[in-house]
């Protein structure tokens, strides 16, 4: 490809623009859907972290009644 003329060059964007468009919209997507499972993981995480800390305070409160 060297020594390509204005007129080639452009010629040669202009092909390989819808392909460059798809493949930044594809990458796009992909960010979004990785995006939207890590904030799924931080809310399962804190889900279970708050049952735990639930079930702490009942395990704690339990046992200082019985005293």
């Amino acid at each position: 490809m060297a020594n390509l003329t204005t007129e080639q060059t452009l010629e040669l964007a202009r092909a390989q623009t819808p392909t460059l468009s798809d493949q930044l919209r594809q990458a796009g997507a992909e960010l979004h859907r990785m995006g939207i499972a890590d904030q799924n993981r931080a809310l399962v995480c804190a889900a279970i972290a708050g049952g735990v800390g639930l079930l702490v305070g009942v395990g704690v409160g339990l046992y200082a009644r019985r005293k």
